[in-house]
């Protein structure tokens, strides 16, 4: 499945998808233990991530492929400094090195075969690389599983595989990375049940099926929950730096 799908929901990503909190800079800019003046983002959506680190005065290159996305991002960024790029990170193409690279929830839809040696190539020597997420997953047991169980039965087991997964055993090999650091910056929001379906029908797995499955199987879900639900808002962290 292609990353380049989210440009038809850019309006509902952008209002239904979370944010990034404060406590993300607070743990990357101690990390790199010096200043950030340029910053790599890849697969930056409509800047949900992008306006948090440029917010500080960080000047940030942010990629994006899918261009109906690309244009709420400039929207979305303007008076940052922000300079949105359409394009896929693999065929990004520079001559400049940043002290920092990160991805927000957009990794696992670049090519295993190149992304690590493609990031150290992009990172100046000791620039990190940050990739983090907030999967904002049910907090109720039994609510996740009767979700889950929806799922499994009406989308194809294909189709709720996105992108190329990666975990920090892949990062451990890598050459040029080191001093790989994990963090959860945990917290739990409560949502109502209409926002929560909404938010689920901006995810890959979902757009990957044609309106009427789509419709059917959000439906579904919406049945099965109460009004409000609890979601985990954790933020899962991972540093790296370049030797």
């Amino acid at each position: 499945m292609s990353g380049l799908v989210f440009g038809s929901v850019a309006d509902s990503y952008e209002r239904f998808r979370l944010g990034y909190p404060d406590e993300l800079l607070a743990a990357v800019l101690p990390y790199a233990g010096r200043p950030i003046g340029s910053a790599l983002e890849v697969g930056a959506g409509t800047g949900k991530a992008t306006r948090l680190f440029a917010s500080c005065g960080i000047e940030v290159t942010a990629l994006e492929p899918d261009a109906e996305m690309a244009k709420l991002l400039a929207r979305m960024t303007q008076g940052l400094p922000v300079e949105p790029v359409v394009e896929t990170f693999e065929r990004f193409d520079t001559g400049r090195r940043f002290d920092l690279l990160y991805a927000a929830a957009a990794w696992h839809w670049t090519d295993p075969r190149t992304r690590w040696t493609k990031a150290v190539e992009l990172l100046v020597p000791g620039g990190v690389l940050t990739l983090f997420g907030r999967p904002a997953e049910l907090m109720d047991p039994g609510l996740h599983a009767a979700v889950d169980e929806i799922e499994r039965r009406l989308i194809p087991e294909p189709n709720r595989t996105a992108g190329h997964p990666w975990s920090t055993a892949d990062l451990a090999r890598v050459d040029g990375l080191t001093d790989i650091t994990e963090q959860k910056l945990t917290s739990v929001e409560a949502t109502t049940a209409a926002e929560f379906v909404a938010r689920l029908g901006t995810v890959s797995t979902y757009l990957s099926l044609v309106p009427d499955d789509r419709a059917e199987v959000l439906r579904e879900v919406r049945a099965v929950l109460p009004d409000e639900v609890d979601i985990d808002t954790t933020v899962q962290l991972t540093l790296s730096r370049r030797d």
